[in-house]
């Protein structure tokens, strides 16, 4: 009868902890039938081309991030005890040493918007003022081939 108990108490327990596995992998992958081949979704990736200030931690809460063969898209959302001004700086300083041009600038009341062009990708980085630091949305995305066909735009350098 114990042989039995146990038997049973063993294969309960692995049952239970099948349905207990390690959290998924941090990315999904969506198979070759997508238009833009394979794409994954990364939940804590951080680019090697957007450098992040060492007081900034990552919300994993507000941000994704998606990448295939073909293009990256992206919205990062870090926050830390840095002077917004300081982080303004960072990005100007840092962002063109990766390659990223800056293109153009934004004022308002709490926030600063610096937008940024690589190729064939965007990149804009809302910086806002926070009680005691500052926080940055990163928004990186290709630019759409089709919508500048379109405006007319696909093969002008000053686009």
């Amino acid at each position: 009868m114990n042989v039995v108990r146990n038997a049973l108490l063993l294969t309960g327990l692995f049952i239970l902890s099948a349905g207990c596995e390690q959290a998924p992998p941090e990315w999904v992958t969506v198979g070759p039938g997508s238009r833009q081949g394979d794409v994954s979704l990364y939940r804590d990736v951080q680019f090697a081309d957007i450098p992040i200030p060492a007081e900034y931690d990552l919300r994993r809460d507000l941000s994704y991030s998606f990448q295939g063969a073909l293009f990256r898209n992206a919205v990062l959302v870090y926050e830390g005890y840095l002077d917004w001004s300081a982080a303004l700086d960072f990005y100007r300083r840092e962002l063109p040493n990766h390659g990223w041009n800056l293109t153009k600038t934004e004022r308002g009341h709490d926030f600063r918007v610096l937008y940024f062009d690589k190729g064939e990708e965007k990149l804009i980085a809302i910086v806002k003022q926070t009680r005691g630091g500052s926080q940055v949305e990163i928004q990186l995305d290709n630019v759409d081939k089709n919508d500048l066909l379109l405006k007319g735009r696909l093969n002008n350098p000053g686009y």
